[in-house]
């Protein structure tokens, strides 16, 4: 019975990592120009350099702006507010997504994970 259960679970962990999707990753230089406070905190700031990591990597462009929540250097967690960048301020981002399906609903549907960690200058 062992025998059985540690093949489905080797299986099982090498047919997920066959079909797992690869985070894009785009290194973002951003100066801050408003900290919004509706619907819920977050920044907003200018792009002022972008740098694919790949030819594939679909990053935004420069001079758009981008909306976003802060995080941590490993994009587990979000930064504490006292420690958010302050309207002005240039930062470093390492924006990375990874596209998929999500079934949160029962229905299928393409969908976007998205993170910002700031990076350390």
């Amino acid at each position: 019975m062992k025998t059985h259960a540690a093949l489905a679970l080797a299986l099982t962990a090498l047919y997920s990592s066959a079909h797992a999707a690869s985070w894009q990753i785009c290194r973002l230089d951003v100066q801050i120009v408003e900290a919004l406070k509706q619907p819920y905190p977050q920044l907003q700031g200018r792009i002022l350099k972008v740098t694919p990591t790949s030819p594939t990597t679909q990053c935004p462009q420069q001079g758009s702006t981008v909306t976003f929540t802060p995080e941590t250097t490993d994009y587990q967690n979000t930064l504490p507010r006292r420690q958010w960048p302050r309207k002005g301020q240039s930062v470093r981002i390492d924006y990375r997504y990874l596209d998929g399906i999500c079934k949160g609903d029962g229905h299928p549907h393409p969908c976007r994970i998205e993170h910002y960690p700031l990076k350390a200058r």
